[in-house]
């Protein structure tokens, strides 16, 4: 059976944090609001408590996260009494631990973190599906059958099924953004190679593309996303910012650490801080706000765009209207061609406590959060006050002001709700502003760019279906990439032109000496074992085909 790309048995040194935090079982079954018994099932209604993330968002005159007008609405319309648990959104692994511990953990348990529900299964606290699903489900049972690859993800190592989840558009994440005005004024193409990349960078820094007889202009971004993409353009997922490195590439049918791909990276990286065409400081912006306010005033002309950010465009626009801006292809270089990152089609979000006291009203509950009702109903609101449907079936809001208020902290109640479709996405958006009509553009582009799988996103496949390490390994992982994360930086900015040749032997020892190369077989006996039922790159983009249907 299909063993997850996320699980392995925690090592004892592993379990030992989580140990300390869920010292026994977590229980369910608490007592919930009332509401009316629908009669469906046994008759007796039942009651179940269930986790949300509460992001601080709620207006006052709405309520609570945990007692709105939504939560009302699924206690008076859904098949069971529910009470919802609240943890904070950025501090929810610290509250569920605490829940664990105080035997006080909800019964249907909502996260995103993947390792985190990996430890809960290692831990035990996690409810098999199989039967369950079997014998009380029927909508969530349909979801599995229409898209297989919700059950190859939701397995664990044992080969049962652990947790629930939902397909979402497959679409770009992140976007490798020029300046297209600035292209023609300057007469100049879109690059194709390096080379030319590092030519046109050159040319926005130092003709002055915008016109105002100033020398303050930037080629091109270097921190954050425009980093990483930088590096997706050498085929390597090895990134300068952020310690979720991924240098592990296939070739042969072989999982090897691919350190000339890294060279090849850095070595660019260099030469574009050596030309003058980044920001010197691009070491400190870590989450690259610099590089946004660069881009959104006019004075950069490559960025690195994350999501369909259409506050950033249109900041952009009304600081620069002239800007016309457009998503490119990545260079092609020695490794071939390669696409930034995209969205999984698929993510895992749910799963049961072990010790819920009534799994089947549970069940009952997962059913419900993927049904059409709750669908249009948590996505669009009430019809007839939030929206009302055009002639296509879409839904059209009625008042945005009175949706923002009402309708948009209730998001993490979707955690299972399918994001396909006609009613989601800012391309089925009716009546979209000029600067949405504009991004709307823009993303179709990017689709015809990067969605094709002659151009792939890099690695073995999306980092949500790798294996999670066993805490020994994470830690070698981790440790071991921030020395080498420090010496590339150095590199880059060191005058020295023999200083990347030094960074990769220094890196390599680094990397042996702190035991990486068991990380490298880890993930090497990982694929050979599993590629023929994990869900690799092939699997992605035919399920991303396939959602692309669905109306």
């Amino acid at each position: 059976m299909y063993n997850s790309p996320r699980l392995r048995k925690t090592t004892a040194a592993g379990a030992a944090s989580l140990l300390l935090a869920i010292a026994v079982t977590g229980c369910g079954g608490n007592a919930a609001t009332q509401g009316t018994d629908k009669g469906e099932g046994s008759g007796k209604r039942g009651a179940i408590t269930v986790s949300l993330y509460d992001r601080g968002s709620v207006p006052a005159e709405e309520g609570t996260m945990s007692d709105n007008r939504w939560t009302k609405w699924v206690n008076e319309n859904g098949p069971v009494n529910v009470k919802y648990v609240t943890v904070p959104r950025f501090e929810s692994l610290q509250k569920f631990n605490v829940l664990f511990a105080s035997k006080s953990a909800p019964d249907l348990i909502f996260e995103f973190d993947t390792a985190y529900q990996g430890q809960l299964y290692n831990q035990k606290q996690l409810l098999p599906l199989d039967d369950l699903i079997e014998k009380s489900s029927t909508e969530y049972k349909a979801m599995l059958e229409k898209y297989p690859a919700l059950r190859k993800a939701g397995t664990m190592a044992d080969g049962k099924l652990y947790t629930v989840g939902r397909p979402i558009q497959f679409g770009p994440q992140h976007y490798l953004f020029i300046r297209n005005d600035w292209l023609k004024k300057l007469n100049l193409q879109v690059p194709t190679t390096p080379e030319e990349l590092l030519k046109v960078a050159k040319a926005f820094t130092e003709q002055d593309p915008d016109g105002n007889g100033k020398a303050d202009t930037y080629g091109t971004g270097l921190s954050f996303v425009a980093g990483i993409i930088l590096n997706n353009m050498f085929g390597t997922g090895f990134t300068l910012f952020g310690e979720d490195q991924y240098p592990w590439v296939l070739e042969n049918d072989q999982v090897v650490h691919d350190w000339d791909r890294i060279k090849a990276a850095v070595s660019f990286q260099k030469a574009l801080y050596a030309a003058g065409v980044v920001d010197k400081d691009f070491v400190t912006d870590k989450n690259g706000e610099k590089q946004k306010q660069d881009w959104i005033s006019g004075k950069l002309g490559i960025y690195g765009g994350n999501g369909a950010d259409v506050s950033t465009y249109e900041t952009l626009k009304k600081n620069s209207p002239e800007a016309e801006v457009i998503p490119i292809a990545l260079p092609t270089t020695e490794f071939g061609q390669f696409s930034p990152t995209l969205t999984s089609p698929i993510q895992m979000t749910g799963m049961v406590n072990a010790a819920a006291k009534d799994p089947e009203s549970v069940m009952k509950m997962i059913d419900f959060m993927v049904t059409e009702t709750y669908t249009t109903t948590i996505q669009n609101g009430i019809e007839g006050v939030h929206y009302k449907k055009t002639a296509d079936g879409r839904a059209e809001v009625i008042d945005p002001e009175k949706n923002k208020k009402e309708l948009e902290y209730n998001r993490d109640m979707g955690m299972l709700t399918p994001l396909i479709g006609k009613n989601y996405g800012l391309k089925n958006k009716v009546n979209p502003t000029p600067a949405e009509q504009d991004f709307i553009a823009i993303y179709e582009m990017a689709e015809k760019l990067y969605l094709n799988p002659d151009r792939p996103i890099v690695g073995i496949t999306q980092k949500a279906f790798l294996p999670l390490l066993p805490q020994e390994l994470t830690q070698i992982n981790t440790n071991a990439n921030k020395t080498i994360l420090d010496r590339a930086m150095q590199a880059i900015v060191n005058s020295d032109p023999a200083s990347v040749d030094q960074f990769i032997e220094e890196a390599k020892g680094i990397w042996e000496k702190a035991g990486g190369t068991k990380v490298d077989e880890f993930y090497a006996s990982w694929y050979q074992e599993h590629k023929a039922d994990a869900i690799m790159l092939k699997d992605i983009y035919e399920m991303g085909k396939q959602l692309s249907t669905v109306e």
